[in-house]
């Protein structure tokens, strides 16, 4: 009777998480960037977003269970340029007080090897539109911490800023600031093996 018991209670009680190729990842923010660069006037201005979160799971041998959803805080967005910074996040723009974040979520990830492509849905502005992200992976053991893995994304995509109604009023114009806006993403992640 106490063995059935004592049974019972094992396969009741809840057993302790074991990390798995489906855990997520943890986003090292000091070892990652999202930066950005765009032509204003024949000169290329080139910025970063300091403040990103991202919730990722990913395992390359099983990407349909895969999740990216980053968060980009778009208030300390920064070119180093007073001027620019302030144009940038004013209203013609990013407009940072009404819209203070971005978002990528991915629908599906694809790829092999060390290429992948991550389809999903960017919102800017509160304007959401199809993306896609292609991007190279790299996992090795991380030899700085036993027991723990290293990922390392690498990606760029290139967006047109009137898409999300980047450029108000006479910033519509592409005259002086370019449409095409080139944004670069290295993400550095580690978890449990």
């Amino acid at each position: 009777m106490r063995c059935w018991f004592a049974l019972a209670c094992l396969i009741l009680l809840p057993l302790p998480s074991l990390a798995g190729p489906q855990d997520a990842w943890t986003v090292d923010p000091k070892a990652s960037s999202l930066s950005f660069s765009v032509a204003q006037v024949g000169s290329i201005v080139s910025g970063r977003f300091p403040t990103w979160t991202g919730e990722i799971v990913l395992d390359p041998a099983s990407l349909a269970s895969a999740r990216i959803d980053i968060k980009i805080d778009t208030r300390p967005a920064s070119t180093n340029n007073r001027d620019v910074d302030s144009l940038m996040k004013g209203p013609n723009f990013l407009d940072v007080q009404k819209f203070p974040e971005a978002r990528f979520v991915a629908t599906s990830i694809s790829g092999s090897g060390d290429r992948y492509e991550a389809r999903g849905k960017l919102t800017i502005r509160d304007v959401t539109r199809d993306a896609i992200l292609p991007f190279t992976l790299a996992i090795t053991d991380d030899p700085a911490q036993p027991g723990r893995v290293r990922a390392t994304a690498r990606g760029r995509i290139i967006l047109k800023r009137l898409d999300y109604g980047v450029g108000q009023n006479e910033w519509a114009a592409t005259g002086q600031v370019a449409n095409e806006v080139t944004v670069d993403l290295n993400v550095v992640a580690g978890r449990s093996k």
